[in-house]
């Protein structure tokens, strides 16, 4: 009796997981020359044109400032930094170029808080998971992607702050390279 369940289980499994295999792989074409990176960056709420932007702010820096935990603080700066990439790709959309260059200055000084941080947590014997880093690494390339996109809409005057993000964004990259 059990061997009759378990084949018509299998059975029945099989008639549904085939067909996805095949829509899979008859659907998805992968592309090569597009080097779009896979990571979703979070609603970035209020922007700063917004006249309780402060309010935001405010309450960012009280999370910063009340959060002890180096881990935990190093979540936040990543979220924080990602919701500030996000902020900016909406004010490049936007046309507000200066904000959206402001904002993502703050996301690379964010970012690179969380290196020194997580240093400290392995020289005080903790440890984090791989899967942070990765999140850390996809995250950094793209804030990279990003700053591309906005360079594309700005004029020739900010390219070289520009340039200067971008090259935060090696250090970054660099900074998470050096704790492996």
């Amino acid at each position: 009796m059990k061997q009759v369940l378990i084949i018509i289980i299998t059975f029945i499994s099989a008639l549904f997981f085939i067909p996805s295999i095949h829509n899979i792989t008859r659907s998805q074409s992968i592309n090569i020359e597009e080097k779009e990176v896979i990571y979703q960056l979070p609603y970035p709420g209020l922007l700063p044109d917004h006249p309780l932007y402060i309010v935001k702010i405010m309450r960012d820096n009280i999370l910063v400032f009340t959060t002890r935990d180096n881990f935990k603080k190093a979540n936040l700066y990543l979220h924080l930094s990602d919701k500030n990439m996000s902020s900016a790709l909406e004010l490049a959309n936007k046309g507000t170029e200066q904000l959206a260059i402001d904002q993502l200055i703050q996301a690379e000084d964010r970012f690179l808080r969380i290196p020194p941080l997580l240093k400290d947590i392995k020289e005080q014997g903790g440890s984090y998971s791989n899967d942070f880093m990765i999140e850390l690494y996809q995250s950094n390339a793209k804030h990279r992607q990003v700053i591309t996109d906005v360079m594309e809409k700005t004029t020739q005057a900010e390219i070289d702050t520009l340039q200067s993000l971008l090259q935060k964004n090696e250090d970054a990259k660099q900074a998470l390279d050096n704790l492996q």
